[in-house]
């Protein structure tokens, strides 16, 4: 994920999806947020949402871009001559659809109208139908989307966009990412895609999508994470209590046999030890202390 991070985003390479898949706990989320700090060093910018089922999928893309610009809209007095470029950019972009684009994004549209006084009525919603819902979205919003997101990525603020649990997301989503991943103008982006592997088969819309996006040139690299050894358990507990991995043999392979050795439920395993003070911390020794009898007999 690192080497994409650095080919595309610092690089400027030809965009590039990365797609996490694995089960529940197996750590998808936590490896994407390992990049947030080294984008942030770059200035770059990140843009996530997440899908949940049966939870109107239609309108995550959108609802995850205007929780972004509202951070943006904080941060504007810090930098006004970012963020007047940043409006200049997304007006050049979306030019006279901004009202429909908008009414869907209101903190796009206070970013947009900061400092409009003079004329409050420049940017209204005239001439849309402000009873859609966020989620109704046709071609031409589509396209906007796609256009507003080529705005916020450029060489000196890259863009990553992040969807979680893409197994719930929607047909229209889905098309908004393939045109994103086709447009020849977006340049420093990368879009990063978690799902659940166990709920996506040949058949489903997401294995489609990603086929079509592939056969229309744009790079789609899978990183695939299940169950961790023994070995990696062992060296998860010997970091995290500051002890010799051999001294921590056994207590590890406790945690792999009730934890299935998912990185999620080791970490929440381990914190549940603590607090129930089968794992400790002794002054006296000045080290960490299991009692591992007791550890062998709790439940899960």
């Amino acid at each position: 994920l690192m080497d994409l991070f650095q080919s595309v985003i610092v690089l400027g390479d030809q965009p590039t999806i990365a797609i996490i898949a694995g089960g529940p706990g197996t750590g998808k989320s936590t490896l994407v947020n390992q990049i947030k700090k080294p984008l942030e060093e770059k200035g770059g910018r990140f843009v996530e949402g997440k899908f949940v089922n049966f939870h109107q999928p239609d309108v995550v893309l959108t609802a995850a871009l205007d929780t972004f610009f509202g951070i943006l809209f904080d941060k504007s007095r810090d930098n006004p001559k970012q963020m007047m470029l940043l409006r200049w950019r997304i007006h050049d972009a979306i030019g006279s659809g901004s009202d429909a684009l908008l009414n869907i994004i209101p903190n796009l549209q206070k970013l947009m109208t900061m400092g409009d006084e003079h004329n409050p009525s420049s940017h209204s919603t005239r001439g849309y139908n402000t009873s859609k819902r966020r989620g109704d979205i046709g071609i031409r919003m589509k396209y906007l989307l796609v256009k507003l997101i080529g705005a916020l990525s450029h060489r000196s603020h890259p863009l990553v966009l992040f969807l979680d649990d893409l197994q719930w997301a929607d047909a229209m989503t889905l098309d908004v990412i393939r045109m994103i991943m086709t447009d020849p103008d977006i340049e420093h982006f990368l879009f990063i895609g978690c799902y659940r592997d166990s709920e996506v088969g040949l058949a489903h819309p997401l294995t489609s999508s990603l086929n079509d996006i592939q056969n229309q040139g744009t790079n789609v690299i899978t990183i695939k994470l299940g169950q961790i050894e023994k070995e990696c358990v062992n060296s998860l507990v010997s970091d995290a209590l500051c002890l010799p991995p051999s001294l921590c043999v056994r207590l590890s392979t406790v945690v792999h046999r009730k934890t299935g050795g998912i990185m999620l439920f080791v970490l929440k395993f381990l914190k549940s030890l603590n607090e129930e003070g089968l794992l400790w911390f002794s002054m006296s020794s000045r080290r960490w202390e299991f009692d591992l009898n007791r550890i062998k007999v709790r439940g899960k």
